[in-house]
C-alpha cells in the first residue's frame, strides 16, 4: 500500500507542469553552478602547482649569499583549493590563495579572487550549496502546496480518507514522494559529479568521500526538514490561499531575514578589530629593527646568555644571534596579536552557528562550508602551516649565521644550495574533518532539533487531517 501510494503520488508531481519544471530548472542550475566552480578550481589549482614548482627552483637557484638575506628572498606558499569547494566555496573567494613568507613579518594573503572580481562576477556568485540552501525551501513548498492543498481542494483527499486510508499512510506517501524527487533531481546528481570528479582530478581520498557523504546525507536531511515543513503547513492551513501565504513567508523569514539578522548580532556581540588596527599593533610590539637602546639591551642580554665579556669571546655571531631574538620575539607577538584576531573569527562563526536554531538555513551555512573544507577554521590551518614553515626556515637561517662567528671581522658569512637544500618544500593539505569540526557541531545539533520540530508538527498534521 505504502508503495503504490508513493507511486500515485509521484505520478501527481509529474503532472502539475509548474512545480516539476521549477524543480528540473533548479537541478540545472545546481550542475551548472559546480562545473563552473570546479573548472576555476581545477585551473586555480593546475597554476599553483606550476608556480609552486617555479617557486621551488627560484629558491634553490639564488646563488651564493648571507643566509638572512636568502631569508628576505625567501618564497611563496600556495593554498590548494579542495574540491568540494565546488561545492560551497565558504571563504575561499575572499580570504586570499597565496603568501609570501619572509623574515620578521607575518604577511596577509594576497589573490583574493572576490576582491578582484567585477561587479557583474560579484552579483553572480553562486554555488551548489547556496542555491538548494536559498532556493530548494521554494520549490520543496511548492511541491508541498501543489501535493496537499490543491488535492485538498479538489476534493481527493477526502475520498482516500473515505476509502479507510490511513491519514498517516497519506501523509508518509506524499512526504517520500516529494523528498525523493528532490533528492533525485536536486542532490544525488552534483554528488556523483563531485565524486567522479575528484576520482578525475586524483584527489579522491578518505577524507573526501567522508566529506563529501557526509554533506550529501546533511543536505538530504535539510531537503526532508523542508519536506516536513511544506507539508505539515499546506495541510493545517485553512485554505490555499492561506498554506501558500504561510510558505512563501517563511521562506523570507527563515531564508532572508533571520540569517541576515544573525550575522548582524554575532557582528555586534563580538566585533573585529579593523585591519589597520592589527597591523599597527603588529609594528608597535614586533617591529623589524630595533632603536639602538634596544639594540645595546639586546646585546647586553645575549653576552650575558652565553657568558661572554664581549662579543669576540661569543661562541656564536652576534649579529646572527641578533636577528634569532628578534625572530623568536616577533613569534610571540604574532601568536597573541593574530592568533587572538584569529580566534574571534571562530567566536564569530561558533556565535552564527548557535544561531542556527533561529533558521534551518543559518544552520546549513554553518554546516556546509565546514563540510566542503571551504570555512575559516581550515582556512587558518593553512595560515598556521604556512606560518610554522616560515619560521623553520628563517630560523634555519639564523642559525646558520649563528654557527659561523665573525662579530664584524671580515666579510660576512655565506651559503648556497646546499643550505638552501635542507629547507623541504612547502606541502599543505587540508585537514581531517573529525581535527577540523568543532565550530560546527552547534549548528548540527541545530539542523536535528529543527528536523525533529518539522516532523512532529507532520504527525501534528496527520492526527488532525478528518473526511
Amino acid at each position: 500500500m505504502s508503495a503504490s501510494l508513493t507511486g500515485y503520488e509521484w505520478t501527481l508531481l509529474r503532472r502539475d507542469r509548474r512545480a516539476w519544471w521549477a524543480l528540473l530548472c533548479l537541478g540545472a542550475l545546481v550542475l551548472l553552478a559546480f562545473a563552473v566552480n570546479l573548472d576555476a578550481i581545477a585551473t586555480t589549482n593546475a597554476a599553483k602547482s606550476e608556480i609552486g614548482r617555479a617557486e621551488r627552483a627560484r629558491w634553490l637557484g639564488q646563488g651564493e649569499k648571507d643566509p638572512h638575506s636568502a631569508a628576505h628572498y625567501s618564497i611563496y606558499a600556495f593554498k590548494p583549493t579542495p574540491v568540494l569547494a565546488a561545492l560551497d566555496p565558504g571563504v575561499e573567494p575572499f580570504v586570499g590563495q597565496a603568501v609570501w613568507l619572509e623574515a620578521h613579518v607575518q604577511n596577509d594573503m594576497l589573490y583574493r579572487p572576490q576582491g578582484e572580481a567585477s561587479m557583474l562576477q560579484r552579483a553572480g556568485l553562486v554555488s551548489p550549496a547556496g542555491l538548494l540552501i536559498g532556493f530548494a525551501p521554494l520549490v520543496a513548498f511548492l511541491l508541498a502546496f501543489t501535493a496537499v492543498a490543491m488535492d485538498r481542494e479538489r476534493g481527493t483527499l477526502r475520498l482516500a480518507l473515505g476509502a479507510a486510508i490511513r491519514p498517516r499512510a497519506i501523509v508518509m506517501s506524499k512526504a517520500l514522494a516529494i523528498w525523493s524527487a528532490l533528492v533525485l533531481v536536486l542532490l544525488l546528481p552534483v554528488t556523483a559529479a563531485t565524486a567522479a570528479s575528484s576520482f578525475v582530478l586524483g584527489v579522491f581520498d578518505l577524507d573526501t568521500a567522508t566529506r563529501l557523504g557526509l554533506w550529501t546525507l546533511t543536505m538530504a536531511l535539510y531537503l526532508a526538514l523542508l519536506t516536513a515543513v511544506g507539508i505539515a503547513v499546506s495541510m493545517l492551513a485553512g485554505s490555499v490561499r492561506a498554506a501558500l501565504a504561510l510558505l512563501f513567508g517563511l521562506w523570507i523569514v527563515f531564508g532572508l531575514a533571520l540569517p541576515r539578522w544573525a550575522n548582524s548580532a554575532v557582528d555586534s556581540a563580538q566585533p573585529l578589530p579593523s585591519t589597520q588596527a592589527v597591523k599597527q599593533r603588529l609594528l608597535d610590539e614586533a617591529p623589524a629593527f630595533w632603536t639602538a637602546e634596544d639594540a645595546k639591551a639586546n646585546q647586553a642580554k645575549l653576552l650575558a646568555q652565553y657568558g661572554a665579556a664581549s662579543k669576540d669571546e661569543l661562541r656564536v655571531d652576534l649579529r646572527g644571534a641578533e636577528l634569532d631574538l628578534s625572530e623568536r620575539h616577533s613569534h610571540a607577538v604574532f601568536d597573541r596579536v593574530l592568533g587572538g584576531f584569529y580566534d574571534r573569527v571562530e567566536a564569530q562563526d561558533r556565535g552564527y552557528a548557535v544561531l542556527g536554531l533561529l533558521s534551518p538555513m543559518a544552520a546549513m551555512q554553518s554546516l556546509s562550508p565546514a563540510l566542503a573544507g571551504s570555512d575559516f577554521v581550515h582556512h587558518r590551518r593553512f595560515v598556521d602551516g604556512a606560518e610554522r614553515y616560515r619560521r623553520e626556515l628563517v630560523n634555519r637561517m639564523n642559525q646558520d649565521v649563528m654557527a659561523h662567528p665573525l662579530n664584524g671581522e671580515g666579510p660576512r658569512h655565506t651559503n648556497d644550495a646546499s643550505l638552501w637544500a635542507q629547507i623541504p618544500e612547502f606541502r599543505h593539505r587540508v585537514p581531517p574533518l573529525a581535527s577540523a569540526w568543532g565550530v560546527s557541531t552547534p549548528a548540527l545539533l541545530a539542523l536535528l532539533g529543527w528536523c525533529a520540530a518539522a516532523w512532529a508538527a507532520l504527525a501534528l498534521a496527520a492526527r488532525r487531517m478528518r473526511p
